[in-house]
């Protein structure tokens, strides 16, 4: 019975699962309700709640919904789109189980190394400058394609890529609904775009709001630290970005000034930053040199 990783928002469910039946069922939205169990609650956050479960080849006896509901559909037809793309560093849906919540839930593969920010606190300490750029060049990688694919990640954060058994980094939580696009002031702070943050109109994800967070993702990988570390609060964090001012610059041996000059470079006005394409070459060139 494989260990599933469920991520249960206010409006939704986004579950995991193994990869198993992926290659058979990925272009099938499968309902797997039957065959998912609920262990316990192991995180939450202001927008989700996280949860171990398991899944089982045997069916038991819960009955589906009839999801018939308009903004259900849109779930499971967003859900359904991601389920269609093949890539090493991109969390793949694999079907849908109902029982987290009001509304259906998207299943993923479990990710025993955690979360990107749960790793780092337990491993940056033994992680040399190429196993990070090793990390930074994954998250490119799923990044890159996304944008290839004209899809827009709209919530890139250290939460939100989740490390396997080997270390590799997989991006999660993908926006599969525009419902947070409500907000003034988008969930995860730390890694977010200025632009994002409009206390008048709602400002939708670009391609260019990603790069700025990826920004904050190579940041976190080389220091060990989430953006803004020095500032518990997220509405302290939001002032700190809302006055224009960048997370603060470690002086590492390891972070050169050419790496913290990229990192401004992903940081400055959106026509000003370089493509997802532009962060992998950069991320890839960093390997290769310290392989040579």
């Amino acid at each position: 019975m494989p260990l599933l990783y469920v991520l249960l928002r206010v409006w939704q469910s986004l579950f995991t699962s193994s990869r198993t039946d992926l290659k058979i069922q990925k272009h099938h939205s499968r309902n797997l309700t039957s065959k998912t169990q609920k262990l316990r609650l192991i995180g939450k956050t202001p927008l989700a709640n996280v949860y171990q479960a398991v899944y089982s080849t045997a069916t038991t006896s819960k009955l589906d919904r009839n999801f018939g509901n308009t903004e259900v559909q849109e779930i499971l037809i967003r859900a359904h789109v991601w389920m269609t793309l093949q890539h090493d560093n991109i969390l793949i849906p694999i079907g849908f189980t109902d029982g987290f919540g009001p509304l259906p839930s998207i299943v993923y593969d479990w990710m025993s190394g955690g979360t990107l920010t749960s790793y780092l606190e337990k491993n940056s300490d033994r992680l040399n400058v190429l196993a990070s750029f090793n990390l930074i060049k994954q998250v490119a990688a799923g990044l890159s394609y996304l944008h290839y694919k004209n899809i827009i990640h709209g919530n890139l954060h250290g939460n939100n890529v989740l490390i396997d058994i080997m270390g590799v980094a997989y991006l999660a939580d993908y926006d599969v609904t525009p419902a947070h696009r409500g907000q003034h002031i988008p969930p995860s702070v730390r890694w977010a775009a200025p632009e994002r943050f409009d206390s008048k109109n709602v400002v939708v994800p670009t391609t260019k709001s990603d790069v700025y967070s990826i920004g904050t993702i190579i940041y976190q990988i080389l220091t060990g630290r989430e953006p803004y570390y020095e500032f518990r609060s997220g509405n302290k964090v939001s002032i700190q970005i809302l006055n224009g001012n960048k997370p603060s610059r470690s002086h590492d041996a390891h972070i050169t000034c050419h790496h913290w000059s990229f990192m401004e470079k992903c940081w400055s006005v959106p026509e000003n930053r370089p493509s997802a394409a532009e962060v992998l070459h950069f991320s890839q060139t960093e390997v290769e040199l310290l392989t040579t």
